[in-house]
């Protein structure tokens, strides 16, 4: 610092002040003044200027000061400010830097999950890219590199072509797949590389943008095996089911094996089968039936029984035998009836018999074949059929031959062994041991020529002798002699006995003692006796009747409790009044004629009191005290023809209501349109019902008062039908209705009216008042039809038609609703891929206080943008997810997305209240079983905290089953879960049950608020529920709010929260977060 002093000329020191600003600051200055001061004091001069000068410069130092501290404070001030606002973006940034770190972190752990879930996928997946001109495999799972039978890390750039080179069809359809940009699934056969087999396949490509295609190759081989083994097993069950039947029915049983072997031939694709029958000795194998054989050795050729042969060891094992390959066969020897017909492979079973088997059944191929389990139970069980109806004729045989002797039975008979040259008597009544006086054992063995003594001179004898010899009957007087040497008069009478193929096997010896007339008689008593006490023995009726004019002449003790008659009833009673139809006696007369017997022919005889009955009845012409006489045997079939009529029944018509059954209905519809193209003027209609509501009344009430509902709504059915209309049970609570010859459409339709007039009158039942209505549909029957299944189908279509349009209306089909019915079909299937594509996306629309202006929260809303129509209406797909079930799958996706997307929001803004988000909750989700679980587990994953949740339920899904619903309702409130009531008045809702449901918001339909302004009646309802509202402690939203002045009536009434296009849209996540940021106030 300098002073510059100057020297006045008067001798005074004046000081340099103009060098006062200079100096760098005002104490300096003050220093400066006061030396100007001193040497005013010392110049003697200036002294009183230099004193106000130097006052006036504190002044203004002590001001700078002032302004100096204030310019300090506010620096301070503005510093402290600014170092705030940078800590708060230093934590934001810091906070960014850790969410990006974690987000990094869970994409790499995504992607590690996808790799692994990718890795095991059981299902053969390749991934390949468009590269160049072509595909290259970039990607595959370990299940693909099994599949392909090849090390695929060798082939990671290689193409298509290259490694499905044995089926370039999965090439071409992997270039179609990227083509087109879809995804395509198909069946096909793929040649295997190592075995050379193919196998079936179920092929899914799947385009992923921008340029790869995933590949899923799942083998269904397997199903494709079981369908045809299936189908094997029914028509193998059809087979002998078939010819079971034909072998009841009393087919005669060589018929029957030829029927049997060509059936069996067909159904197990062989070239041989064949019956081999043993020989009554015992010594050999008869071939008895056959198909594929050489011709003229079926009927002749025989297999000895010592031989080494598959059917002896068949015999032998006692069980089927399989064999693959008859060459190398060591079980047995060989058989000369298989080489010779250069059989290879071949199964055969016993066909069994009631004392000893009866033969073998084989089939054999000249193929090298492994017939399996299966086949061996096929061929069994055709065995047993054939047993069965052998067993029913031998039967029969023994029944022939007793009938024989029951019918000639007060004469002496004799039984002789025709296969033995010497005709030994095997049997003999009493009356032919009284007639010789020789007993059973002293007869039996013996040739009846010792009956003759020495007189063996009688012509006769040579007659008789001829008459063996051809296996004739013969009749002959000849002279015999008793034990005791007495003569006696012999009028005899012979008959050949063969079995079922026509072989002699016995004769059957009738003779008469002459002698006395009187002694004759007495026979013929006794032999009635006998005949009479057999005939009371025997489990069945017996009639006795003359053939000239019918009447009976005996009946056993069975007849009359069959018929109702007394015995003295029956006598003398003509037979033809005991036909329900007597033309069929004379039917069966006429057949008599031709035949003496007639066995187990199917008539309707009628009882006392007219009622008809089925039996199977048997005839024999016989003569008796020397007049024709029938006698008739009877077995009552009224169980089996009631267990026929009842099987027929239950296939055409429904158990629980009695009416016609699907099948039933079919059949007369088909008749209907046959009708229809013959006759140009005839018109018919078919309607399809489905009641209204019947679920809730079977959750609610109970199936038992389900079913009672369905039998109650059958009967009003048919009283609203005239008896030439058909009503019919489709099964659940679909019914279907055929209106035959109706003059037009309107027919059809006042019908219809009618009967939702009937149906809607309440049903009492079991003490419960039920109400139900039904959705109708109506399809008239015209020449366009061909298939009755068309016609039901387009009712159906205009069922649902109806249905959609609220319960108790009908609609009649056009064929708009086919095509929309087929938008409908196509849209359930895109739906479903949609799931399984992720093609959904979640909307928000905020949710408005009405009191602050802000945003409370918003609701959750599912957008569908389908590949190829751009963006699906929810009014057309949700309906669709309801009726499938698709919804449950899809309102969970929702549920997680809305809660993950909250959580996410309330994290990253900060607001007064927490923001809530709302859900629709669909009827199906109630009622399923895991909700709550459900939902525990999708807040614990989402990390949400439950009291932001709201789920939203109409009013009609909790009046479905009040009861369940409160409930499910009063769990989700125990975890803080908030509850609103959606779309309020528009259900049927009652007050009754309403305060009973833990409801926290009722939610004003927009049809109200929507007409407010224009309607002072709905104004009303809106103030009548908010009010109501209020008085239950509940809040209230209004949904759908467009225009100002619906805001300002709505506040008026004291409605808390608001929602509509007013507001805002529905936004995608993007624009809700920009909303929420941007904090709007209305």
């Amino acid at each position: 610092m300098s002073i510059s002093l100057v020297i006045d000329p008067l001798g005074g020191l004046v000081v340099d002040v103009f060098n006062l600003g200079g100096y760098r600051n005002l104490e300096s200055q003050v220093i400066q003044l006061f030396l100007i001061a001193m040497g005013c004091l010392m110049g003697g001069t200036l002294l009183f200027i230099g004193l106000g000068y130097w006052l006036r410069l504190l002044m203004r130092l002590k001001k700078a000061k002032q302004a100096h501290k204030k310019a300090t404070e506010e620096l301070e001030k503005l510093f402290e400010k600014r170092t705030t606002e940078l800590e708060s973006v230093n934590r934001q940034l810091q906070q960014e830097i850790v969410e990006r770190v974690r987000s990094q972190e869970a994409l790499q752990e995504s992607k590690e999950q996808f790799r692994t879930q990718y890795k095991e996928i059981p299902i053969p997946t390749y991934t390949w890219q468009w590269f160049g001109e072509e595909f290259i495999l970039i990607d595959y799972n370990d299940t693909a590199e099994v599949f392909s039978q090849v090390q695929l890390s060798e082939y990671l750039g290689k193409t298509a072509a290259q490694i499905f080179w044995n089926d370039p069809e999965i090439t071409e359809e992997i270039y179609r797949c990227y083509a087109e940009k879809t995804s395509i699934k198909r069946e096909m056969l793929h040649p295997m590389k190592s075995t050379g087999e193919s196998k079936h396949l179920a092929a899914s490509f799947t385009f992923v943008r921008p340029n790869l295609v995933i590949v899923h190759l799942e083998d269904i081989t397997e199903s494709y095996r079981t369908q045809a083994e299936l189908e094997i097993r029914i028509r193998q069950q059809s087979i002998v089911a078939k010819l079971g039947q034909r072998g009841l029915a009393g087919v005669d049983h060589s018929s029957l094996m030829d029927e049997a072997v060509k059936l069996v031939a067909q159904t197990l694709e062989v070239e041989y089968c064949k019956i081999l029958e043993i020989l009554p000795n015992g010594s050999a194998f008869f071939l008895r039936a056959g198909v594929g054989w050489q011709k003229g050795l079926v009927g002749y050729a025989t297999i000895g029984m010592q031989s080494s042969s598959q059917a002896n060891y068949t015999l032998m094992c006692d069980q089927p035998v399989i064999v693959e390959d008859l060459q190398v066969e060591t079980r047995f020897g060989g058989e000369p009836l298989l080489h010779n017909h250069k059989v290879i492979s071949g199964l055969s079973v016993i066909i069994p018999g009631r004392e000893r088997p009866f033969g073998v059944l084989g089939a054999h191929t000249t193929r090298k074949r492994r017939f399996t389990e299966d086949d061996a139970h096929f061929l069994d069980a055709i065995a047993n059929v054939l047993a069965t109806a052998i067993d029913r004729k031998l039967a029969e045989e023994r029944l022939y031959l007793l009938e024989r002797a029951v019918n000639a039975s007060s004469n002496g008979i004799v039984i002789t062994d025709a296969l033995d040259s010497d005709h030994p008597v095997i049997y003999t009544n009493p009356s032919f041991e009284r007639q010789t006086g020789y007993t059973f054992d002293e007869l039996v063995g013996c040739n009846c020529r010792f009956l003759q003594g020495s007189d063996t001179d009688q012509p006769p004898l040579e007659e008789l002798r001829i008459a063996l010899e051809q296996g004739r009957e013969c009749q002959a007087v000849l002279r015999n002699y008793r034990k005791d040497g007495t003569l006696f008069w012999n009028e005899l009478h012979i008959a050949p006995v063969r079995n079922t193929q026509g072989h002699l096997t016995n004769f059957i010896g009738v003779q008469i003692d002459i002698t006395e007339r009187k002694l004759a008689e007495e026979a013929l008593r006794d032999s009635e006796e006998r005949f009479r006490a057999i005939a009371e023995a025997i489990p069945i009726p017996l009639i006795m009747s003359r053939l000239s004019d019918g009447i009976i002449l005996y009946a056993n003790p069975h007849v009359s409790p069959t018929f109702g008659l007394s015995y003295n009833q029956l006598l003398g009673q003509s037979i033809s009044d005991l036909y329900y139809n007597p033309a069929d006696r004379q039917v069966l007369l006429e057949a008599l004629a031709e035949d003496e017997y007639l066995h187990a022919y199917e008539v309707r005889l009628k009882k006392a009191n007219g009622r008809p009955f089925w039996v199977a009845i048997s005839l024999r012409l016989l003569k008796f005290n020397g007049e024709p006489v029938i006698v008739s045997t009877f077995y009552d079939l009224s169980e089996r023809k009631r267990m026929e009529e009842q099987l027929l029944h239950d296939a055409l018509y429904d158990s629980l209501t009695g009416l016609p059954n699907r099948v039933l209905f079919m059949a007369r519809l088909d008749q209907a349109l046959r009708q229809a193209k013959q006759q140009n003027d005839y018109l018919f209609a078919i309607l399809f019902l489905d009641l209204d509501r019947f679920k809730v009344v079977n959750d609610s009430i109970g199936h038992m008062v389900g079913d009672q509902l369905l039998i109650a709504i059958a009967r009003k059915l048919e009283r609203c039908l005239r008896s030439t209309d058909t009503v019919a049970r489709l099964g659940g609570d679909e019914f279907t209705i055929l209106l035959d010859a109706i003059a037009d459409v309107e027919d059809a339709i006042n019908i219809a009216k009618q009967i939702q007039r009937e149906l809607r009158q309440p049903f009492y039942l079991n003490g419960h008042e039920v109400f139900t209505t039904a959705s109708i549909g109506i399809a008239t029957g015209h020449l366009d039809y061909d298939r009755p299944e068309d016609l039901l189908r387009d009712a159906d279509i205009a069922m649902y038609r109806a249905k959609e349009r609220g319960p108790a209306h009908h609609d009649v089909f056009d064929q708009e609703m086919y095509a929309r019915a087929k938008v409908r079909l196509q849209l359930e299937t895109d739906l479903r891929q949609a799931l399984r594509n992720r093609e959904f996306q979640v909307h928000y629309q905020p949710i408005i206080s009405l009191i602050s202006g802000t945003i409370t929260g918003f609701e959750a809303l599912v957008r569908w943008y389908h590949p190829k129509l751009g963006l699906v209406s929810p009014a057309e797909f949700i309906p669709i997810a309801e009726d499938t079930g698709l919804i449950i799958p899809l309102g969970a996706w929702i549920l997680r997305e809305a809660c993950a997307k909250m959580h996410d929001w309330q994290t990253h803004f900060s607001t007064t209240v927490p923001l809530t988000i709302s859900v629709n909750l669909s009827g199906k989700q109630l009622t399923e079983p895991d909700l709550i679980e459900q939902l525990d587990q999708i807040m614990g994953e989402t990390g949400l905290d439950s009291s932001s949740l709201k789920l939203e339920i109409t009013e009609s899904v909790l009046m479905d089953n009040p009861t369940s619903a409160a409930n499910i309702l009063w769990q989700l409130r125990a975890r803080n879960i908030q509850l609103c009531l959606d779309d309020f008045g528009t259900g049927y809702s009652s007050l009754s049950y309403l305060h009973r449901f833990p409801v926290n918001t009722l939610k004003i339909d927009r049809s109200f608020v929507s007409r407010m302004s224009r309607n002072d009646e709905n104004l009303e309802i809106v103030r009548v529920i908010v009010t109501l509202a209020h008085i239950l402690k509940m809040d209230v939203i209004a949904e759908g709010v467009e225009t100002r002045e619906q805001l300002t009536q709505l506040k008026l009434l004291g409605c808390e929260q608001g929602q509509g296009y007013f507001f805002s849209k529905p936004l995608d996540s993007n624009a809700a977060e920009a909303l929420i940021a941007r904090s709007p106030q209305w």
